[in-house]
């Protein structure tokens, strides 16, 4: 079966060209796309950040119960944010390289499809001229003609097979840099939300790990007037379960 060809013969400069032009476009879009990913990443640290001060606040000022398990969790939510921040970092220096470089590699293959394009409309010119000259003349040039002819058809086919080439190899580059940046970007996430499960799985059990009726004897052991400890032999007691909640305690909200 044959195969349809998607450019105009007359207009492949042009048209190669302006697919050229395309993937420079899109390789530098792809990284200014990235610095302003790691730019919005910072903006968002600041309010994290903000977040986990005001955590670590309330942790400074709680009852030696609880302190360390808040504390701990308050270091967990640190670690994914710096991990997140040098995720981003570790992406931009290494993929947004990979996209510059496409400026000069589009610019070399432009200056490269220009000279074979130029080249091959000549042969083209010259082939159409010997065409017309064979029809013409029936002198005993014609065999003289025909042999040039059948060169310059040669050379003719020999642009037409570099032209080939030389788009053959852009798009394979091409491809081959698209899928490394886009697997690089995946791959360096899958490792960044790995460990940012790990930080936020031990926060987690920094939080379970508080236990009710210690919070509550040492809250109430810290805050509550001797006078009143004295009166309500309970608050001396640690009888209760670690099931048992607030409302069950009677303590007033």
């Amino acid at each position: 079966m044959s195969r349809r060809p998607s450019v105009k013969e007359e207009n492949l400069l042009k048209q190669y060209g302006l697919l050229i032009s395309s993937t420079d476009v899109m390789f530098q879009k792809i990284g200014e796309s990235l610095v302003a990913s790691a730019a919005s990443a910072a903006a968002a640290r600041d309010k994290a950040d903000s977040f986990n001060i005001c955590l670590s606040e309330y942790a400074a000022k709680e009852t030696k119960a609880i302190r360390g398990e808040m504390v701990d969790y308050c270091e967990c939510l640190k670690a994914v944010e710096d991990r997140k921040q040098k995720t981003l970092e570790t992406i931009t220096e290494k993929l947004k390289p990979a996209c510059d470089r496409w400026k000069a590699i589009c610019t070399e293959v432009q200056g490269s499809l220009k000279t074979l394009c130029l080249a091959r409309d000549k042969e083209i010119k010259a082939v159409k001229v010997l065409e017309k000259t064979k029809c013409k003349d029936g002198s005993k040039k014609a065999e003289q003609v025909a042999t040039d002819l059948a060169s310059r058809q040669i050379e003719l086919a020999g642009k037409n097979a570099e032209i080939l080439a030389l788009m053959q190899q852009f798009h394979t580059q091409k491809l081959n840099d698209y899928k490394t940046i886009l697997s690089t970007y995946a791959q360096i996430q899958m490792v960044n939300h790995s460990r940012a499960l790990e930080f936020y799985t031990r926060g987690y059990q920094d939080i379970l790990d508080i236990q009710t009726d210690e919070y509550l004897e040492g809250v109430l052991n810290e805050t509550t007037p001797m006078s009143i400890s004295q009166s309500n032999p309970q608050l001396n007691q640690s009888n209760t379960t670690p099931n048992q909640s607030v409302d069950q305690l009677n303590v007033t909200k």
